[in-house]
């Protein structure tokens, strides 16, 4: 599932190691450098902090309640600046104080 359909939560994997859960977004688009996907990930990024915080993770996974959740982002491509800027600025405001941390990584190209 894209970005663009922020309708979805792509993958929830939770990991025993750390005992804790990770809500992961995927893009295999490629950014671009003019912000055209930003629209999309604002709203996939809406989504998946109502599905964190206003209970919808623990509604479908009652075991992960009280674990720490980390968004990740799976993309094919950096994000670009429009993104960048705005991914920093979710961080701050609504994940930093949620205790959600934040990850990236690149996947290969198809």
């Amino acid at each position: 599932m894209p970005v663009s359909d922020a309708s979805v939560i792509d993958l929830v994997a939770h990991d025993p190691i750390t005992d804790s859960v990770t809500l992961v977004m995927v893009e295999e688009r490629d950014w671009g450098q003019r912000g055209e996907l930003l629209p999309d990930l604002q709203a996939k990024l809406s989504t998946y902090l109502g599905y964190a915080l206003d209970g919808g993770l623990i509604h479908d996974y009652p075991m992960v309640e009280g674990k720490p959740i980390t968004f990740q982002l799976s993309s094919a491509s950096p994000p670009g600046p429009r993104e960048r800027h705005f991914i920093d600025l979710v961080k701050r405001e609504h994940l930093d104080p949620e205790t959600i941390l934040w990850r990236e990584e690149q996947i290969p190209a198809a």
